[in-house]
């Protein structure tokens, strides 16, 4: 496992326990998921709104805290208010300077990650473009070309150098629930072009992506990680060879960003528009949640012990998270416990669970309402526990 450190040896030893991820440390076993809120300005910048909501996170206690799907590509996005960043945009770009400033000097010691994403072909065709990799039945859009995947490349590239230069701690890229990043890697993607059929061809953008941002930015202490869907659980999906269940790929996608400078991988099941039910479960599939801590479970043992492993899905767990998590990052499953829909219902579910307090946590009900309202293009919050 990657290097540990005690911090206290309270009910949940395990959770408490710091965590050293390339060079920065989170003090804790907790990361809270990143989760688009629809709160963003209308030209999507941030947005005050955003701004309370993050602080409020990181009150919470979790040692790190990964910033919601954010989009570089204002054309073609998934929300009408999903959160942007434009280097090339003085305002924008102030108003991230700020937002960083401002969590970094209220909570110093959280580790701060932004999740960088293109929506493909769940960008919405009503308020943006909708473009895609192979034209799907429900979806569709502009089909891309390689110097359209090349531009996107060279745009994380170009948002991971200013948030490092900014004091952010790292950046997620997203390869999972079905946006851009899942739709290039999955064995759909059968064209014959620079990104596509064989894994060699659908691998290059991840791989060439995350390489080119730790050649650019060598400093450990700026994170590189991806989330990853391990399973989508859709025809010719990622981890699916036809219907069937291969997770031959995801594992080596896994050790390739690895090799390529990456520090964590955040574990995912799911697409957000076709496999709800994987991606988030809830009481209704509760036995999904196993699911995802396999293949937590399957990404630890192929990696070096020093890179982080983060499991999601686990809100169903309800009062059984903290009993289970901790045996499950004791146990060696898994390094890092990830906290999405728990978070909206109970900002402070970290501080409340590790200081004694779990009588008093608002636990989340897996009623997906939240899910609903971002569907809605509604600001999202839990219905029961608004922040």
């Amino acid at each position: 496992m990657p290097e540990q450190k005690e911090t206290g040896m309270g009910k949940f030893s395990n959770l408490e326990k710091s965590l050293k991820i390339g060079e920065l440390t989170s003090r804790n076993r907790f990361c809270v998921q990143p989760m688009e809120c629809c709160d963003a300005e209308e030209d999507g910048n941030v947005s005050a709104r955003a701004l309370k909501r993050y602080a409020r996170y990181c009150d919470g206690g979790a040692g790190a805290v990964v910033i919601e799907s954010v989009t570089l590509q204002y054309a073609s996005r998934s929300t009408r208010r999903q959160l942007l960043l434009n280097v090339h945009d003085p305002v924008n770009r102030r108003g991230w300077e700020d937002f960083f400033r401002t969590l970094k000097i209220l909570h110093p010691g959280t580790v701060l990650i932004m999740q960088l994403n293109h929506a493909g072909e769940y960008s919405s065709d009503e308020w943006s473009e909708r473009v895609c990799v192979k034209p799907k039945e429900g979806f569709g859009g502009r089909q891309i070309d390689a110097e359209y995947v090349d531009g996107v490349i060279r745009d994380y590239i170009e948002a991971a150098d200013f948030l490092y230069r900014i004091g952010c701690d790292g950046v997620d890229l997203k390869f999972c629930h079905g946006y851009l990043g899942s739709q290039i890697l999955r064995p759909y993607n059968d064209r014959k072009w620079k990104y596509g059929g064989s894994w060699e061809n659908r691998s290059r953008f991840a791989f060439d992506m995350c390489a080119e941002i730790r050649r650019r930015i060598p400093d450990h202490r700026f994170l590189v990680g991806a989330k990853i869907s391990v399973v989508e659980g859709i025809w010719q999906g990622q981890g699916n060879r036809g219907n069937e269940t291969d997770v031959t790929e995801s594992v080596a996608l896994c050790r390739g960003l690895e090799e390529r400078g990456a520090d964590f991988i955040i574990e995912s099941l799911g697409a957000a528009r076709e496999r709800w039910d994987l991606m988030a479960p809830n009481h209704g599939c509760p036995e999904h949640v196993w699911l995802h801590v396999a293949a937590a479970q399957a990404i630890r043992n192929a990696l070096k012990p020093e890179t982080a492993v983060v499991c999601g899905g686990l809100s169903v767990l309800g009062r059984d998270y903290g009993k289970i998590t901790d045996f499950c990052i004791g146990d060696g499953m898994f390094d890092m416990a990830a906290i999405g829909r728990q978070v909206l219902a109970d900002p402070d579910f970290p501080a409340k669970l590790l200081s004694g307090r779990a009588a008093e946590i608002n636990y989340c009900r897996c009623c997906d309402a939240c899910g609903e309202l971002l569907i809605r293009q509604k600001p999202t919050w839990c219905i029961y526990s608004r922040l």
